[in-house]
């Protein structure tokens, strides 16, 4: 209730209403709209109706992925209600089944979503969480040690290799060379060298687990191999000579 200040002044009467009262009263009703929130909160909650199930995702990368590209495919039951998906830290957006994304940056990612029912209540997230990473070329590593002379017409000479696989995931070794990357002086690698691949094939690949190691020859892989050929011409110039040896390999994911 408002109070009135009555002043006489020279015959006139002045009316003020009390600032103080006007602020108390001020004071209350925002006190009161401060608890007023948590009320309504359960009552909406309760408006909008049950809550929708977490979705499953059915569909979703490897755990390491090298590609930049990632898609998920998800359900919620029947009826379909909508979806709400993130990527990583970002907002959340109205999404279908399937959703993709393009251009990651190699590192840890992760992917949400969520059913929201019609009325607008969200259920709990789903989640997924994987890494994309960036392909590393295997390792070739030359074990030399006891390696004799070729001599023409001797049986072929393996060169014993190790493998190194610095990928987070399993890798297949389908091709394995030698090849010499410079000649000498009257004795050139052809035709006088013989230069055998090892026996991984695109049919019988090497597997090489992640971050592991594999020594070659091994059980029934082989490792390249070379040979002095006995031809029918004066080979006097091979003599004593070396060849300088590079190595390569194909393998896939």
């Amino acid at each position: 209730m408002f109070r009135a200040w009555i002043a006489q002044r020279g015959g006139t009467t002045t009316r003020a209403l009390v600032a103080l009262v006007v602020v108390g009263a001020c004071f209350g009703a925002v006190a009161y709209a401060a608890t007023q929130p948590r009320h309504d909160k359960g009552v909406s909650q309760r408006a909008l109706g049950p809550q929708p199930p977490r979705p499953r995702i059915v569909k979703h990368p490897a755990r390491f992925a090298a590609a930049s590209k990632a898609s998920f495919t998800f359900t919620a039951g029947s009826p379909a209600p909508r979806f709400r998906c993130r990527l990583d830290s970002e907002a959340w957006k109205l999404c279908r089944a399937p959703v993709s994304f393009a251009g990651l940056e190699a590192g840890p990612h992760g992917f949400s979503v969520r059913a929201v029912s019609r009325l607008g209540r969200p259920g709990p997230p789903a989640r997924f969480s994987w890494t994309r990473f960036e392909p590393k070329q295997f390792a070739i590593e030359p074990q030399f040690s006891g390696i004799g002379a070729l001599y023409p017409g001797a049986a072929p000479t393996g060169l014993p290799v190790v493998l190194r696989n610095p990928n987070p995931v399993p890798i297949l070794v389908t091709a394995l060379r030698v090849g010499v990357s410079a000649d000498q002086p009257g004795c050139t690698s052809k035709p006088n060298l013989e230069l055998i691949p090892a026996n991984a094939s695109r049919t019988a690949p090497l597997r090489l687990a992640a971050g592991a190691s594999l020594s070659l020859p091994s059980g029934t892989a082989t490792a390249p191999a070379i040979a002095l050929r006995d031809l029918p011409v004066n080979q006097d110039a091979c003599q004593g000579a070396t060849f300088p040896l590079s190595f390569s390999g194909e393998a896939h994911g």
